[in-house]
């Protein structure tokens, strides 16, 4: 399906949640991904041990609430179209998932880490035409890779809530095979919410209380049609 038909029926299924319950997810998403910036300029004239743990915190809880989000909205999408319970608020803060977001997040952080210390010894031996490439062509790889682990964060619910047993990393590598073939559609529905971004940013993110649940909605219908095998 093409991003445009994607995004109506994510707008299908928002009509079919109350107002006051997706807004004030949206909200919730708003807020935690703002603080983080708006800490991060208030004290970037500071030092200290203490600020760096808070501004650390307030990124990790950032994370993880916009992880609940997915979560809850994917839910919400599965309720609409097969039935069932309404989620709760924070289905996607439970141990079980809390557990395997951490370790995501873990081994995310650390390949990155290595493949940061890589590049700058690379590109400190290099003339700076070449660093300039070599920069760009890590840009690019970074976007391809996050694209490819678009949908780790719904594979581990879906076995959170199916109760399978399986490694953080087999998740990581379900998400990289239901993603294979699908990278420049999945590319191409995120950038059609760019201009949405612009407005969003215009009205201070206010607009993002409706963009999040309706971006949250869009993905997670190419996540159940990838499993289905027609997206």
């Amino acid at each position: 399906m093409k991003a445009k038909e994607i995004r109506a029926l994510a707008r299908e299924n928002l009509k079919q949640i109350p107002k006051k319950i997706y807004m004030s997810m949206g909200l919730l998403l708003v807020v935690a991904n703002i603080i983080p910036s708006v800490v991060n300029q208030v004290t970037d004239s500071k030092s200290g041990v203490g600020v760096n743990i808070i501004f650390f915190l307030l990124e990790i809880a950032a994370v993880l609430l916009t992880a609940n989000g997915y979560i809850f909205f994917d839910r919400w999408r599965n309720k609409i179209q097969k039935g069932g319970e309404e989620p709760n608020a924070w289905c996607g803060l439970s141990g079980q998932h809390l557990a395997r977001l951490a370790v995501y997040g873990v081994i995310v952080s650390v390949t990155l880490a290595i493949v940061a210390v890589i590049v700058g010894l690379v590109i400190s031996q290099v003339p700076v035409a070449v660093s300039i490439i070599l920069l760009i062509l890590l840009v690019v790889l970074l976007v391809w890779i996050e694209l490819r682990l678009t949908y780790v964060v719904y594979v581990i619910d879906d076995d959170v809530r199916t109760g399978q047993k399986r490694s953080v990393w087999a998740e990581i590598g379900a998400s990289w095979k239901l993603t294979k073939g699908r990278v420049w559609k999945l590319l191409c529905l995120k950038l059609s919410f760019l201009g949405w971004y612009i407005l969003t940013a215009f009205t201070l993110g206010i607009l993002g209380i409706w963009l999040m649940p309706y971006y949250n909605l869009a993905i997670a219908e190419t996540y159940e049609q990838s499993k289905e095998d027609k997206y």
